[in-house]
């Protein structure tokens, strides 16, 4: 817990995007793993892998993108 207090603010709010990423990632991994329309019951390993690295690729990219607009326009200044 030490490590966290020793972090600049900065820090600490990547942590926390990338934490709440994670975790939004998983549970959208677990909705598209259940859902039998698109894949079978024994086949949930596999919706699940698949929904979930494909959203934490598409919510980090979202999140780059709007990282560099926000710097872009800081710089800008």
């Amino acid at each position: 817990m030490t490590a966290l207090k020793e972090l600049s603010r900065e820090q600490r709010i990547e942590y926390i995007i990338m934490a709440s990423l994670l975790i939004i990632s998983v549970i959208i991994g677990i909705i598209v793993g259940m859902n039998e329309e698109w894949f079978l019951r024994r086949n949930f390993t596999a919706g699940y892998m698949a929904g979930a690295l494909l959203s934490v690729i598409l919510l980090f990219g979202i999140y780059r993108f709007i990282d560099f607009c926000i710097s872009f326009t800081k710089n800008k200044k």
